[in-house]
């Protein structure tokens, strides 16, 4: 009996580590007044608002990788989203395992795929009791910053995620995870994206880490631009 329990568990660990689980976020770009009356970019970041909205984000995950990727790579032409999913920084793919975050770079000031961006999954986070209800999940608020450092200075942007306990997993949209529970909302700056469909135990899809191009962190990354020639961007 003993060795048929061991069995039955055996096989249930299994077979539930052979499952994924997937969330799909949408993708909205907020309302900035001071952007949107800038005589450069105010135009443009009004079609990037307009053009979020056609985007959607997919996030497979099981106990230690996860995968978070856009879902219509081939399906943006003529929409004028393209500049939205510039913005979401996420036009290649994030891969999360353990505490990594692992991106290649996509195509513009250097060739695609030319570096491998490996960053430490952020953890310094401020938690907090304020709480609110994601379909029919209880999430709470946590938050932490972003720094941006560029040929114009550095810049601190906030970043507001709300994770849900009951989901006990630490990932969550654009590579952010770390916390104590699945985050179903994150907002970093005026990218927001939310949950729209959770779906627990999905099959299976095979998950790798990326191994084309030069490995460095993303800090290193930045510095790269920093000794680009300067221009109006």
């Amino acid at each position: 009996m003993k060795a048929y329990t061991i069995l039955v568990f055996f096989l249930y660990f299994n077979y539930s580590n052979s499952q994924n689980n997937t969330i799909t976020y949408n993708f909205k770009i907020l309302e900035d007044k001071q952007l949107l009356n800038n005589e450069v970019i105010g135009k443009m970041y009004r079609e990037d608002m307009e053009g979020a909205k056609y985007l959607n984000f997919r996030l497979i995950f099981r106990d230690t990788i996860a995968k978070f990727e856009n879902t219509q790579l081939t399906e943006l032409d003529g929409k004028n989203a393209k500049g939205a999913l510039n913005m979401s920084r996420c036009r290649k793919k994030i891969i999360v395992y353990k505490d990594s975050i692992y991106q290649n770079n996509a195509e513009g000031a250097f060739k695609e795929n030319q570096y491998l961006i490996v960053e430490p999954i952020e953890k310094k986070w401020n938690l907090t009791n304020e709480s609110k209800k994601i379909d029919k999940y209880t999430c709470f608020k946590a938050t932490t910053e972003y720094i941006v450092i560029n040929s114009k200075g550095t810049f601190i942007h906030p970043v507001i995620a709300w994770y849900c306990p009951e989901i006990p997993y630490q990932y969550g949209p654009a590579g952010y995870g770390g916390l104590p529970g699945m985050i179903l909302e994150l907002q970093e700056r005026n990218n927001v994206f939310g949950a729209v469909k959770i779906e627990l135990k999905t099959p299976s899809e095979n998950i790798q880490i990326p191994k084309k191009g030069i490995k460095i962190s993303h800090q290193e990354y930045q510095n790269l631009f920093l000794k680009l020639p300067r221009s109006g961007f």
